[in-house]
């Protein structure tokens, strides 16, 4: 008995995980594999095999998507890795109004994604936006930045980098703070200057909370639907178009619901990707 209670402790978090996670995973890869159109019926019908993640896989607005998300996810992910680490050291330092100026950088991920990207439809706006009235102020031409392939995405990317560079931050702030201080003070003392202590002492030591904070913003970066939805639906003429606005619009605008559980089970296999790659590249390859 002594030797099963250890499994009957862990057996109640076995289940809700099975619960939440395995079942709709299974039932993904279930409805991928069986003919389904929502309008013809409320389940599963006809057994198609991977016929349907074949069809997925020819179509060239699958192959614009993924990669649209492939670049979304990189450019954004990557720019909010440098600019939080960049951040978090300096507020690691001892600055002036540092704690003023924490709760300010920390501010943006109390927002909801759709209520930022609400703000920044404003901002980039054609005719009213503050964008274009600041590139008028010095004699620039406005910029039609949601009807346009480049400047929606990048459009689309400083919503997503504004909203989520806060949480690199918080987590690499609070990795900082939890290092010991001998190690820096020893390199101090041998002359290393604050690039050589950061380079060589913290960021070795910062690998963990490093994981941490990418695997969070990958997995969140890949799936991004709330932004792009309110500020461009994909558009214009997919630009914009990435793996989960086209598994919206394969839901419930073209009612196949065996399409977008096909797309749901690549996305999945991306993101596994994804956080294969990041574990490998921080950590060694895995055992």
């Amino acid at each position: 008995m002594q030797t099963a209670w250890p499994y009957v402790l862990v057996a109640p978090a076995l289940l809700v995980l099975l619960l939440t996670v395995m079942y709709p995973i299974g039932f993904n890869l279930f409805a991928a594999m069986h003919r389904w159109n929502m309008l013809e019926s409320q389940t599963p019908q006809a057994f198609v095999a991977f016929d349907t993640l074949h069809k997925v896989l020819q179509e060239s607005s699958f192959w614009s998507a993924l990669r649209i998300t492939v670049v979304f996810t990189v450019v954004a992910v990557l720019i909010e890795f440098m600019l939080g680490i960049a951040l978090a050291f300096l507020v690691n330092e001892d600055i002036h109004a540092g704690r003023l100026i924490r709760t300010l950088l920390v501010a943006p991920i109390m927002a909801t994604p759709l209520v930022a990207a609400l703000v920044f439809k404003l901002m980039w706006n054609s005719q009213l936006g503050i964008v274009n009235y600041g590139l008028a102020q010095v004699g620039i031409a406005p910029v039609a930045w949601l009807a346009e392939p480049v400047p929606a995405l990048v459009a689309v990317l400083s919503v997503e980098i504004w909203h989520n560079t806060s949480f690199v931050f918080l987590v690499l702030l609070g990795a900082l703070q939890m290092l010991p201080r001998s190690p820096f003070e020893a390199a101090q003392v041998e002359g290393a200057t604050w690039l050589q202590r950061a380079r060589y002492i913290a960021l070795p030591m910062l690998r963990p909370a490093i994981l941490v904070a990418l695997l969070f913003r990958v997995v969140f970066a890949i799936r991004v639907f709330d932004e792009i939805f309110v500020l461009t639906r994909g558009g214009p003429n997919g630009a914009t178009e990435t793996i989960s606005i086209l598994l919206y619009r394969s839901a419930f605008e073209y009612f196949d619901a065996a399409g977008a559980a096909a797309l749901s089970v690549i996305l999945l296999v991306l993101t596994a990707f994804f956080a294969w790659l990041l574990i490998r590249n921080l950590f060694g390859k895995p055992t």
